[in-house]
Parts: structure tokens; C-alpha cells; sequence
């Protein structure tokens, strides 16, 4: 019997992701792909024999929209929310399109002139950063907020990474054996920077260590700033033994630099991310990190819009914030996971 084609193996014979895979089979609109990548893709699933999975619809199947407020890039890790969201649709016979407003008013403008043409019994509305202020707000039907909520968050779903518990998780794992941190962190504006930041500065005074001002770094989440504050900092300040990277993305910035000053990742020094991206794995030393539960939170979304759509009641000013699993890997050879 001949095994079942999967996206992983299309994704595999086309050099793509699977993401990309996911949103090229789907007919999603919300990614711009190129027509060259499309053809890749499609030429890949038909060599292998790949057939799209028919499932019978009832014929009251919900129809939800699923909003992405702004624009995605290729390396996003937020393109894991899209799969995730239409994996969930599908086991919940829900018919799923997905759209974007690019950051622009125009955008948002057609999106509200389709939702109120009255096709959609619910929608979902996410950002790929994490935002406490969501333009997108008073929709004329029930709306689930996903990785963001609007400023006035009151009788409002929404669903969150806890990033406060996320990065003290982290931490704790590590300030008993790591003692002078270094944060380059994201930008200092966002929520989310400053909660994992007071995570972080948490869990090392819980171990009598109090982090000073200049411990703290904003990179903006360059590359290139990352790598160019790490060099600063560590000619400035060689004694640190651990730095905390904004994302998994924000430490290839961090490798470079310690590479360039011939310094060895998890001997000379540790270093630490976050989002458990797959290139964790594939960087020398694999890079300790913790999950941002983006595949758990798209589905939960998905769950309770269906719940909206079916006319169910969901308890109002209800924010779902969801914690991640911190992998360990050698980057931070001394680290260990609190159980208490």
C-alpha cells in the first residue's frame, strides 16, 4: 500500500517550508509567494501523487474569516498560526479564508466591506507581533482576538502567549548557573519586551543577583544591531556568562558576534532564545530556547470561533494566555529545568 503524500515531504522535494507548502495548497492569499515557488510547490505534489483530503460538508458548515492584521515575511514564525488554523478548521468542518491588511487603511477598509456583505458567522484577528492595541476592533460579528486585543479589551476573546511565565521559565532554568546576564532585547515599547524583561530580572533576584541598567540591550530585533551591541558589550564588559536573545531569529545575530570574537557558544559563554523555532536545532551548538505556543493558541481560536459561529456561549472579557515548553540544548550546557 502506497503511503500517505504529506506536506513534509512535498515541502521536502520543493526546498520550501511546510508553511509555504500549506498556504500554496490552500489557496491562501494572505503571503505573497512567488509564482516561480508556486509552480515548485504544485509540480512537487502532483510527482508525488499528492490529493487534497476531501471531507464531506454539512451543509450549515461555519464560515469564519481569519484576519491578519498587518503584513507576514518568509521567516516569520507567526506563519505557523495560518497551518495550525486551518488544520483545526478542517477538523471542525469550518471553511477558513485567510486575508491581510498589509498595514494599511485601504486593507482594512475592503476586509469591513467584506465581512458586511454577511457571508461570515465569525472572524479571528491576529498580529504576528504580540499587541495590546489591535486597530481592528467592533467588528459587526464575533470576533476572536488572536496574539493581540484592542486597547478597550473589555467583553473581548482573546488568546495570548503568557510571555512574563514563558521567559522566567527560562530563566529560572539558568540564573542558578549562569550569574552576569546580557539582554539584547526586542524593541522597548512592546508589552511583551517588558514582560519578559521583568521575567527575567525576577527570577535572577529570586537568586540574590540584581541586574543593573546596562544589562538590558534594545536591538530592535536586527541582526545586525544584535551582533553589533554583543560586540560592544562583551569588550566593554567581558565577565558576562550568559546573554538572552530577544527571539531565536535575534541569536543568529548573537552567533555571528561571538564568532567574530572567537568565543565559543556554550563554553566561553551561554546563550539563550525564544520561540523554539526550528532553527534551534539546526544552529552549532542547537540553541536552548522556549516555545512560543503559537500552534496551541491558532488552534484555541479556531475553537472558540466555532463556538461564536454555532451560537454558543463564550464567557465575554475572557483573555486565554498560554505558556510554552523550554528545550534545553547545549548552548546552555549548565542549565537545568525547575520542577518546583
Amino acid at each position: 500500500m502506497a503511503s500517505k503524500v504529506t506536506m513534509s515531504m512535498i515541502a521536502q522535494k520543493a526546498q520550501v517550508s511546510q508553511p509555504t507548502v500549506s498556504i500554496v495548497l490552500n489557496n491562501s492569499d494572505a503571503v505573497s509567494i512567488s509564482d516561480e515557488t508556486k509552480k515548485r510547490v504544485l509540480d512537487a505534489a502532483r510527482e508525488l501523487g499528492y490529493t487534497k483530503k476531501s471531507t464531506p460538508r454539512r451543509s450549515s458548515h461555519k464560515q469564519v474569516v481569519f484576519i491578519i492584521d498587518g503584513s507576514l515575511y518568509c521567516y516569520d514564525h507567526f506563519l505557523l498560526t495560518i497551518n495550525a488554523a486551518m488544520e483545526r478548521a478542517l477538523d471542525l468542518n469550518i471553511s477558513l479564508k485567510t486575508v491581510a491588511t498589509l498595514s494599511t487603511k485601504e486593507g482594512e477598509a475592503m476586509i469591513k466591506d467584506d465581512i458586511a456583505s454577511g457571508d461570515y458567522d465569525a472572524a479571528i484577528v491576529a498580529t504576528n507581533m504580540t499587541s495590546d492595541n489591535c486597530s481592528l476592533s467592533q467588528l459587526p460579528i464575533p470576533t476572536v482576538y488572536l496574539n493581540c486585543h484592542p486597547k478597550d479589551n473589555n467583553n473581548v476573546i482573546a488568546v495570548l502567549p503568557d510571555d512574563y511565565q514563558n521567559a522566567k521559565k527560562l530563566a529560572q532554568a539558568v540564573a542558578p548557573y549562569y550569574k552576569h546576564p546580557l539582554i539584547i532585547a526586542g524593541d522597548n515599547w512592546m508589552k511583551a519586551t517588558q514582560d519578559r524583561i521583568s521575567a527575567i530580572k525576577d527570577a535572577y533576584q529570586d537568586n540574590n543577583i540584581n541586574l543593573l541598567l546596562d544589562d538590558v540591550q534594545y536591538c530592535s530585533w536586527s541582526l545586525r544591531e544584535a551582533c553589533s551591541l554583543v560586540i560592544e558589550k562583551l569588550k566593554e564588559e567581558p565577565s558576562y556568562d550568559i546573554i538572552f536573545c530577544a527571539s531565536d531569529y535575534v541569536a543568529l545575530g548573537v552567533y555571528q558576534a561571538l564568532a567574530l570574537l572567537n568565543m565559543k557558544v556554550g563554553k566561553d559563554i551561554a546563550v539563550v532564545g525564544y520561540d523554539n523555532q526550528a532553527i534551534c536545532k539546526e544552529l552549532s551548538p542547537q540553541l536552548t530556547s522556549v516555545e512560543l505556543p503559537y500552534d496551541a493558541m491558532s488552534r484555541l481560536a479556531v475553537e472558540y470561533a466555532y463556538a461564536l459561529a454555532s451560537g454558543k456561549q463564550v464567557k465575554k472579557e475572557k483573555i486565554r494566555t498560554l505558556q510554552g515548553e523550554l528545550f534545553i540544548r547545549a548552548s546552555s550546557p549548565k542549565a537545568r529545568i525547575n520542577l518546583s
